[in-house]
């Protein structure tokens, strides 16, 4: 394990603090972690918990069992192992009835709202509710996420008369959802319709949900709910959400239910705008000679529009802009106007809106540098020095441009926490982060992420920052990277960029010729080094690899299992970014760009004739997400390199760069 630099403070030398080293064994195993001088060589603590994980293990598959002699004589070695509660858990698990009611409730009372709660609860509460035993059901009840549970809650406490008029509040929380709830909620609802409690805003408000961000087959059963003359809206809902374009069938929209047809009608003109802005345009023209609009419609509208035309770069754009920005204070209009006006190569209309802008918005980096960069070009020297001086001190991707113009070396404010000894023990000893450590090692990253979540619930500032150094020093980089974010102490980089799985990473790297510099900054994006990542889209390990790409790179079928390796995912990873500098004529920016939209999408993005200029590129990337990505990549480059002591100034070379057009 590679030694890691720590400033203890003074406390480390004196007598409390050598005491708690002495007598604390667990505690001092995992300060070991810290020192050079660590060896392979297991203390007796270290041997003690190695034996128990086996231990550990072995009870939990007689867990089924817990009145085997074997089971009990396992138990009995586990007694001051972190991890016993979790066989008691899975025993208890197995064991779901009557005779286990004292252990089960004890159990719940000593581990409430820890991750060894919820698993059991639930079981409890089904097995109560199973037996129909509403007491009981309504006493051990807490909300668990299930809405199963918190329907079955809601019609136990229907039954008892002093509790029926605050059950049936809480069913509309149920019912307003966008999609549908389980069968044990069926009851509850009709009891709650009988009262007539169910409202025709309800009604809408679920039908809204339903048809803009949840299950569109709700809707035929909402259309029935509906007031006979309102039911028509639910086809609309449908015909909108399948084709935004149909609101340019003016007809359709019989101006019956005016504000709830204008609700409609914002939703798909809102999605069209960016598909099809030409009839976008031509519709909302048409439609406001008949609707009435809301004035919040209308800027919401006029905002959608502007940025959606300046995305497209479309001979409107400048009307669009100028007409939102005039009543909004939105950051992303503002900087889309902006954008636009760079992308015209206006620098004198740039630093009139930049001047003109709310005083939030001047003082945001991008809009500083911006405002730099229109003095440079309007031959203000001078004040674009002052600028670009004043600037070049934020550790940031406008910071670091700014220190590129100055050909100066970027500032990275690198400072390494300082803390006491005693200071990290008292977390180490929690026993959320005894437990975490005892998963990490037995490799169930999932289980040690949810005790550490209950764990950052219950500790100060300080305290957090404590856990982040534990999290680090057990190669843990991911939750010590969250937690310094979370808290809000970044000056960390040692802990904040880790030099983690560098072995792997600057050979892979070599290999295929790329920047290892690169390397971790893409890592560091990704997956912030955490090797078992695995996003909704199905992008999976350190590199977030989709498993196409690495079926492609491979010219065969990867196992799932592959990409969660950390050696054959960087291998397969920078093998796709020497493929991507190759399809980009050798640019780590459009090579940047493409690992996170794909290349083909940015060759779309590229000029058809002329040259632009680096950074007015970037701050034109259509895709909100692609053009952070890159910014943090490019600054995340900068830091690795020096981290890495390579000499080159990444941004000296980017703020010269020219983007060209690339013909396939």
């Amino acid at each position: 394990m590679p030694s890691m630099q720590i400033s203890y403070g003074s406390n480390l030398t004196n007598k409390r603090g050598r005491a708690i080293l002495r007598i604390n064994h667990f505690l001092l195993l995992l300060l070991v972690c810290f020192s050079s001088q660590a060896t392979t060589v297991l203390s007796p603590t270290e041997q003690k918990l190695t034996n128990q994980r086996k231990i550990f293990v072995e009870a939990e598959s007689l867990a089924y069992n817990p009145q085997s002699a074997e089971y009990q004589a396992l138990v009995a070695q586990l007694v001051d192992y972190p991890l016993l509660p979790y066989v008691q858990l899975k025993a208890l698990m197995h064991n779901i009835n009557r005779k286990n009611e004292t252990e089960v409730k004890a159990f719940l009372a000593r581990y409430e709202n820890t991750p060894l709660d919820r698993s059991l609860r639930k079981a409890w509460l089904r097995y109560l509710s199973k037996s129909q035993r509403k007491v009981e059901f309504l006493d051990a009840y807490k909300n668990t996420g299930s809405a199963e549970l918190a329907c079955r809650k809601i019609e136990f406490s229907l039954s008892d008369p002093a509790q029926r008029e605050v059950a049936l509040t809480e069913v509309p929380r149920l019912w307003v959802v966008g999609q549908s709830q389980p069968k044990a909620c069926d009851q509850v609802f009709r009891i709650w319709q009988k009262e007539n409690l169910l409202t025709k805003e309800m009604v809408w408000q679920r039908l809204v949900l339903a048809a803009t961000n949840g299950k569109q087959t709700l809707v035929p059963y909402l259309k029935r709910l509906l007031p006979e003359d309102q039911r028509y809206l639910a086809d609309l809902w449908l015909a909108v959400r399948k084709d935004p374009s149909y609101v340019s069938r003016g007809s359709k929209f019989p101006h019956k239910q005016v504000d709830k047809e204008t609700q409609i009608l914002i939703y798909g003109l809102r999605r069209l705008a960016f598909s099809e802005p030409e009839l976008a345009l031509k519709s909302w023209f048409a439609l406001e000679k008949r609707f009435a609009f809301s004035l919040p419609q209308r800027q919401s509208m006029t905002e959608r529009f502007a940025i959606a035309l300046a995305v497209a770069d479309h001979p409107q754009a400048d009307l669009w802009l100028d007409k939102a920005s005039a009543d909004s204070s939105d950051i992303e209009l503002f900087r889309w106007h902006l954008a636009h006006v760079l992308r015209l190569g206006n620098w004198q209309h740039a630093l009139e809106l930049i001047e003109a802008a709310p005083q939030g918005i001047y003082q945001d980096l991008a809009f500083q540098y911006w405002l730099g960069r229109s003095y440079e070009q309007l031959k203000a020297g001078d004040l674009a020095q002052q600028t670009f001086s004043k600037l070049a001190d934020q550790r940031h991707y406008y910071g670091f441009m700014a220190s590129g113009k100055l050909a100066q070396k970027p500032t990275l404010h690198d400072k390494t926490l300082s803390f006491s000894a005693v200071q990290l023990l008292e977390v180490a000893n929690m026993p959320q982060a005894r437990r975490a450590y005892e998963f990490l090692q037995l490799e169930r990253d999932l289980s040690a992420r949810r005790e550490w979540y209950d764990l950052q619930l219950k500790l100060t500032e300080q305290q957090s920052l404590m856990a982040a150094v534990l999290a680090d020093s057990w190669q843990w980089h991911d939750q010590a990277i969250f937690t310094f974010a979370r808290v809000g102490y970044l000056d960390d980089l040692e802990r904040r960029f880790p030099i983690a799985y560098d072995k792997t990473l600057i050979n892979s790297a070599e290999k295929h010729q790329i920047d290892p510099a690169w390397a971790f900054a893409i890592v560091r994006r990704e997956s912030s080094f955490m090797a078992d990542a695995n996003s909704h889209a199905g992008a999976r390990g350190l590199m977030q690899l989709m498993p196409g790409t690495a079926n492609y790179l491979a010219k065969k079928k990867v196992g799932r299992s592959t990409l969660f390796d950390p050696k054959q995912n960087v291998e397969f990873g920078t093998q796709y970014m020497r493929y991507l500098m190759d399809k980009m004529d050798n640019n780590p920016v459009l090579a940047t760009a493409s690992y996170n939209a794909g290349w083909r999408k940015v060759l779309d993005w590229l000029p058809e004739q002329d040259t632009v200029p680096m950074d007015i590129w970037v701050e034109t990337i259509p895709y909100k997400e692609t053009r952070n990505y890159v910014k943090a990549v490019m600054a995340y480059k900068q830091i690795y390199s020096q981290r890495l002591g390579q000499p080159s100034h990444v941004f000296k070379e980017l703020v010269d760069m020219q983007i060209a057009p690339i013909h396939q």
